[in-house]
């Protein structure tokens, strides 16, 4: 990807970033389902690109993330609400961290980890049954896991025979693109003493789709 290419996507992201502020206008002033989902698609596709300047930017060595200290309690709620559910879906988020409170904060970049969570979040949305569940838990030995669990088919068995495929789709029809973000992101968390973060996918009563911190 070329630097002018790399711009038009920044400035495309920035023009659906503020497509996205007068759809969110025009839905309180006169609400419709078709309004929510001209906005979760502008919310997708904006989404996609920040994903794709994200791996640009890895690619040129360029990528920096903002690691600060974050209540997790505050985050995963954060994380949930921002997540427009389609209309008419009978699928619902649900949150369930019950000891979140006694994990307080951690050192993450909120920002491109959120943007990995709700991909999961808005996947989970299109194959779950009736609820798509976040979790986060201490993983011991590894650091902070966070969970998008959905009560759907599962990952695809091919994906979960090749995890260190980057490339593979969550599901069918999608890009591979969430999946490679993710990976991208957790691995560029890490600790001095060089342990990174990392992506799991599993299938236990439906997809798990695991990202862990360091």
């Amino acid at each position: 990807m070329s630097p002018l290419i790399a711009a038009a996507i920044h400035d495309a992201k920035n023009g659906l970033n503020a497509l996205n502020t007068w759809l969110e206008e025009a839905r309180r002033t006169a609400p419709s389902p078709a309004l929510d989902e001209a906005r979760a698609v502008a919310v997708r596709v904006g989404t996609q690109l920040v994903e794709l300047l994200a791996l640009y930017r890895a690619g040129e060595n360029s990528l920096r993330l903002a690691i600060e200290d974050h209540d997790l309690g505050d985050f995963c709620r954060e994380t949930c609400a921002e997540v427009i559910i389609p209309a008419g879906s009978a699928v619902r988020i649900e949150a369930d961290f019950p000891a979140i409170e006694t994990l307080g904060a951690w050192a993450f970049d909120a920002y491109q980890v959120k943007l990995a969570l709700q991909d999961a979040l808005r996947n989970g949305l299109r194959h779950a049954a009736t609820r798509v569940t976040l979790q986060v838990e201490l993983a011991p030995g590894s650091g902070l896991r966070f969970s998008v669990r959905d009560d759907g088919p599962g990952f695809p068995a091919e994906l979960l025979d090749g995890n260190a495929n980057v490339a593979s789709p969550m599901a069918d029809g999608s890009s591979g693109l969430g999946l490679s973000f993710a990976r991208l992101i957790a691995a560029h968390h890490a600790t001095p003493g060089g342990k990174r973060g990392r992506v799991e996918l599993a299938n236990d009563g439906g997809a798990v789709f695991s990202l862990i911190l360091p």
